[in-house]
Formats: structure tokens, sequence, C-alpha cells
């Protein structure tokens, strides 16, 4: 059994997985940009029933181009952004991989919102890439 860990970074809000990502991606619309003070977000999004976390979290609300709503829970105590739920994905959770701890090995299948993706960030070849959304 897969057992995959992550926490914000002084330690209140933890995540634990049963089973690897069902989803890894790197998005860079501009509302990811802004939630992370980054030039993307990697995030690995797992299933639900599959997931736990523990702690104390807040969210922000952010309104997709899609039209669906997108919550980023972070740390009430060191603001570290650890999660995404969407309600694109409403059986998923989305961890943002930087929080993720070793052994966990990112392996992103695509970009998303390439469009709004900032100069200098280079995208490996090969690579799967959508203009917006997954289609």
């Amino acid at each position: 059994m897969t057992n995959i860990a992550a926490s914000c970074q002084c330690g209140q809000l933890k995540f634990e997985a049963e089973s690897d990502p069902v989803l890894e991606l790197v998005c860079h619309c501009r509302d990811c940009q802004d939630a992370l003070q980054a030039d993307f977000a990697n995030i690995a999004f797992f299933k639900m029933g599959e997931s736990q976390v523990e702690g104390e979290l807040a969210e922000k609300i952010y309104l997709a181009e899609s039209g669906n709503e997108t919550c980023r829970q972070y740390c009430v105590q060191c603001d570290t952004v650890m999660f995404d739920r969407s309600e694109g994905f409403p059986n998923l959770l989305g961890v943002s991989v930087s929080q993720l701890q070793a052994p966990y090995i990112s392996r992103p299948t695509c970009h998303v919102f390439v469009r709004d993706k900032k100069a200098g960030v280079v995208i490996p070849d090969g690579v799967k890439q959508y203009e917006t959304g997954i289609t």
C-alpha cells in the first residue's frame, strides 16, 4: 500500500493518502500564480475517500474561468497553501506538490493554462499542454 504524506511549513496541517494521485498537473493560470505567489502551481490530485487531512485550515475562494469555484486551503498558523478543492474535480483533493514529502517523486502529466505561462518558465519536451483547462 502506498503511503504519501505532506505537511505545512510549521507541521500543524497534515495530509496522508493511501494511494498514488490520479492526476498531477502544472497550472499556469493567474489564480494559481496569485494564490501561491509563484510562477505556477504543481498539484497532485488524490481521491477524497483515500486521503485524510488533519489540522486547522482556512480558505480563499476563487471563481475559475470555467465558472467553477476553486477553494485554496492553507494553514491558519503559517499560511502555507496546501490544498485545492475544485467544483471541476468534485471527488478529488489537490495537494501542492511542493509540500509532499519524500519519497514522493513529481511526475506531472500535463501543463494547463499555458497561455498565462510566465516568460522564462520552460515546459519539458513531450509533456502535454493545454492553452486553457483540460479538454
